[in-house]
């Protein structure tokens, strides 16, 4: 998975919870794991994690920024992050919960 496809699929996603009516966005979004949140918006700008996580809880929106947090420091690979995505995605269109893969993540090796 490389890191365009990834940044596509993010892409998608927050135009999502643009476009879509925000009760809607707020139930899949409670409803899904803080790590999926994180790991779809570990990249994104901070303005577009804010706009996310004004559909959230202020405790749900902590959960998630400590997330995202630690998953940076992890240095995740993009095939997790598109996993989320994927799921936080299906989760969205459907207007059901979509379970994701629980997964252990494993630390990109750098091999410098």
């Amino acid at each position: 998975m490389s890191r365009r496809d990834v940044l596509l699929l993010q892409r998608a996603f927050l135009q999502l919870t643009e476009s879509l009516p925000p009760v809607q966005v707020q139930n899949r979004l409670m409803a899904s794991t803080d790590r999926d949140i994180g790991l779809s918006l570990m990249t994104a700008a901070p303005e577009a994690v804010d706009r996310v996580l004004r559909h959230v809880s202020p405790a749900k929106a902590n959960r998630v920024r400590e997330e995202i947090r630690l998953q940076s420091a992890r240095h995740v690979e993009s095939l997790h992050e598109a996993t989320a995505l994927r799921t936080l995605i299906a989760s969205m269109k459907s207007g059901r919960l979509v379970r994701g893969q629980k997964s252990y993540l494993r630390p990109r090796r750098n091999d410098d």
